[in-house]
């Protein structure tokens, strides 16, 4: 459970949401049991723990590191550079075509998967998540 399934196409099992509270929900989490294929439970929905950002990216960070053995790097990228992420698989974050509220996909040179049941995906991707390798025991 400590490698990216860099799928063509995915061979893995697609995670959806469990939490549907508004403000709460639990998307970024289904992604990252999709990329790494584990089930959703099996991570914690660190959004329903805090709703502040720092707070939120350390405690994913180290759940990352001691569980997948990779770091999260989160960073915006404007349309015209998402070419530096051809084909590597990764979380993009953008607002929902649902809502005004921010979503998170699975992407590889687009939306692979919305892990929202209505599947409508993002208006266009603001931030995206990638996760690099690290050796050793969890640290930040």
């Amino acid at each position: 459970m400590n490698e990216i399934k860099d799928q063509e196409p995915f061979r893995v099992s697609f995670r959806d949401m469990t939490v549907f509270t508004p403000g709460l929900g639990d998307c970024f989490r289904a992604c990252v049991a999709t990329i790494f294929d584990f089930p959703i439970e099996d991570m914690p929905n660190f959004w329903e723990q805090t709703q502040d950002p720092h707070e939120f990216w350390m405690l994913v960070d180290v759940w990352v590191r001691g569980h997948l053995h990779h770091t999260c790097l989160t960073f915006s990228l404007s349309p015209e550079h998402t070419y530096m992420l051809a084909d590597v698989v990764c979380i993009a974050t953008g607002n929902t075509k649902r809502t005004t509220e921010e979503h998170c996909v699975v992407w590889k040179n687009g939306i692979v998967h919305d892990p929202h049941p209505s599947r409508k995906g993002i208006r266009k991707p603001e931030v995206f998540t990638i996760f690099i390798p690290v050796k050793g025991a969890p640290h930040v």
